[in-house]
Order: C-alpha cells, then structure tokens, then sequence
C-alpha cells in the first residue's frame, strides 16, 4: 500500500507539473529556457516525492561548489532516488544524463526531453560519441552536466568500476571534475519501496583537468574513483 500510494503521488503530481510547465516551455522555444523550466520543475517535483517518501536530503558540506560552472557533475549511482536525490541539487545550465528509454516515460520522460537532457543508447557507440560531442559543446558555452561513471545502479551502494565517458570529456574540454557523493541511499530503497530516512550529500571540490593527457586518463579516473571510495568509507582494491 505504501508503494502504490507514492508511486501514485509521483505520477499524478508529475502530470499536474508537465500540463503546467509544457506550455510554459513552449513560450520561448530555446535550450537554456526549456532548460531551466524543466529543472524548475523536476526541483519541485523531487523535492515533493522526497518528502511523500520521509526522505530527507542534507547537503553536508561543499553548496558552494554546485555553483562552479563550466562543470562535469559526477554522482555515485545506487538505485533510482539517485534521480531524486539529483533533481533537488541540480541548477539552471545543468545537463542531465539519462536512458534513453526514459523517453517513452510519460510525464517524466517527456519533460527530460522537452528540457534537451541528453538520453543515451547504450549500446549504441555511436550515438554515444554523438552525444559528448554535443554536451561538450554547451560545456564549452558555460553548461555543466550531470552523469554517473559507474554507468548503472549498483544497487546495494557498493561503488562499481568507473567507465570513462565523463573523463573523456574533461579531457577535451578541460571543464573540472565535481564529485558528489549521496550516502545512505541503498538503504532507503527495499524491494522497489523507498523507505523514510536521510540520504547525505557531499559535494568535493572541483579537481582542475588542465593538464590531464590521454596517456594517464586511466590514473585519473582511478584517482577519482578513490575519492569516492575514502568518502564512502569503502576499501580500496
């Protein structure tokens, strides 16, 4: 009962918000204003099922840093209040990445979309390579985006081996690293039900890719991994 009851919520309050902020997006038919609108939006939209769900999300330490822009966000990645979790740190100009077959969502795929969030096909290594291309250029415009390295939900929070799709796009376009770390997430998620407590964030400081080369990108992307490792308190292998 408590499943279906917010699962319901999150539908009908997400269709309530897509029927209001649709038209709204269409006013200005730009990127950065359907952009903006959508994350607008999604902030809404979390924020309330968070609250539905008795999940409380406290940003310990680094606000500051959601801020820097140009910036490649980087977020460990345990189930889907992840997306939640995200939808209330996100700021105007963020890229968020996604499936995607979220596009056939109602409603919350729909508004992905329709705010020029890009959805990847993952088995498709083209349309991937298209993809970067594109996030690149608007990070080369100021944007920042969002991804998860480990490429998938590792479920129980343990951190899974990083792909390097957000590293090779620091490293052509020299925008800097922004690890954010959600703590206590696996938890909160029993058999498809979220479950009432506190997810933590930790935003770290911005690591500079200035003069990252394509011959230690696999050092780096270690480095970066242990980060999140020591932040976890998980062993390093």
């Amino acid at each position: 009962m408590r499943k279906l009851g917010i699962y319901g919520f999150a539908l009908a309050f997400c269709a309530i918000l897509f029927a209001f902020c649709a038209p709204l997006a269409a006013l200005w038919p730009t990127l950065a204003w359907r952009n903006r609108v959508s994350l607008a939006a999604g902030r809404w939209w979390a924020r309330a099922c968070l609250r539905v769900a008795g999940i409380r999300v406290v940003l310990e330490e680094g606000r500051e840093h959601l801020l820097h822009a140009p910036a490649i966000f980087t977020f460990n990645h345990s189930n889907m209040l992840d997306f939640f979790v995200n939808g209330v740190l996100a700021r105007p100009g963020w890229l968020v990445f996604g499936k995607r077959e979220l596009a056939a969502v109602p409603f919350v795929g729909w508004a992905w979309a329709l705010g020029g969030h890009p959805l990847i096909k993952r088995q498709d290594r083209d349309h991937w390579g298209r993809l970067l291309a594109r996030v690149e250029g608007r990070l080369a415009r100021g944007w920042c985006t969002i991804v998860a390295p480990e490429g998938r939900r590792s479920g129980d929070g343990a951190l899974l081996p990083f792909k390097k799709g957000a590293f090779h796009m620091a490293l052509h376009t020299r925008a800097p690293i922004v690890p954010v770390v959600l703590l206590g997430v696996a938890p909160l998620l029993v058999r498809g039900t979220p479950m009432p407590g506190e997810v933590r964030v930790r935003v770290l400081p911005p690591i500079d890719t200035s003069g990252w080369t394509l011959e230690d990108l696999d050092r780096q992307v270690e480095r970066v991994r242990g980060l999140y490792l020591d932040a976890l308190g998980q062993a390093r292998a």
